[in-house]
């Protein structure tokens, strides 16, 4: 019986092994995969803007130099009209964004109707600019806005806010409803709930919200060259001005390009690393 038992407890212990390492080899296996996909989704959405860098500031033989493309940009185009184009119509169009968001995002989430309408603007926001744009070149003719930075606030919105909506109906979905219902019960009205109760609980979405909303309206090139061609952003400005096919053009395009990218990567960086930050410590006094 000893000797039974003594071999049966060798062959459990392999047998038990011999998993250890399946799980072993299994967990390896997932992580790689995940960490191969993680990296090949990085260079592919990098490789765009690591291109731009490196055709704006690479030399080439013969070549001028940078400081020769940077002069070629200020004086080719008014570069910096467009980025003070690109800031105003970014900031204007981020605040209509929040401000008609929250609110149908609110009433989304704590309507039962709501899932109808989400899955409507779910649909919108699929709709490519290019087949809005002529009933909102209309609207923007009727309501008098011209050729100007008011036109894209009034339609670069319509990018905007479907996938806002859609972005802050998920945190209210996610956020607990009881602080909500309290101050109704204590005697706040409606509004005042929103604002004083479900407002600061989404601050970090909204800041990841307004951001991008901001990305979006800022890289807008359709409607900013078909219906604001006078006062162009820089990603509609930039392309149609020194778009020509040379390559010191190029290398001034690009230049103008990361020179204004280069900003906002770092201070949208900086935004949701205190966002990420501060969601996580919410959480932790959650928890605790």
């Amino acid at each position: 019986m000893s000797v039974t038992g003594g071999l049966a407890a060798r062959t459990a212990a392999r047998e038990l092994a011999r998993q250890r390492r399946r799980h072993t080899v299994r967990h390896v296996l997932a992580r790689s995969v995940l960490y191969v996909l993680a990296a090949g989704a990085s260079v592919l959405c990098a490789a765009p803007f690591l291109w731009g860098v490196v055709t704006a500031f690479r030399s080439y033989p013969g070549d001028a130099g940078v400081g020769a493309h940077v002069r070629l940009l200020l004086r080719s185009t008014p570069f910096p009209v467009f980025v003070a184009n690109t800031l105003l119509a970014g900031a204007l169009v981020t605040a209509v964004t929040l401000l008609l968001a929250l609110p149908a995002a609110y009433a989304l989430t704590r309507r039962r109707w709501g899932g109808a309408v989400g899955r409507a603007l779910a649909v919108l926001a699929l709709v490519p600019s290019a087949l809005l744009m002529p009933p909102l070149s209309w609207t923007a003719g009727a309501l008098g806005p011209g050729d100007s930075v008011w036109t894209l606030v009034l339609v670069q919105p319509t990018i905007t806010v479907p996938v806002a909506v859609l972005l802050l109906g998920g945190f209210l979905r996610a956020a607990p409803a009881d602080i909500e219902e309290q101050a109704l019960v204590d005697g706040h009205s409606r509004l005042a709930a929103f604002l004083r109760v479900v407002v600061p609980q989404l601050a970090p979405a909204i800041a990841a919200v307004a951001v991008l909303a901001f990305t979006l309206a800022a890289g807008d090139f359709v409607y900013a060259r078909a219906l604001a061609p006078a006062h162009p952003t820089v990603a509609a400005g930039i392309p149609t001005r020194l778009a020509h096919g040379g390559a010191p053009l190029w290398r001034s395009l690009q230049l103008g390009v990361v020179l204004v990218a280069v900003p906002l990567a770092v201070a949208a960086d900086l935004v949701l690393g205190r966002i990420i930050a501060a969601s996580a410590g919410t959480a932790d006094r959650t928890k605790a």
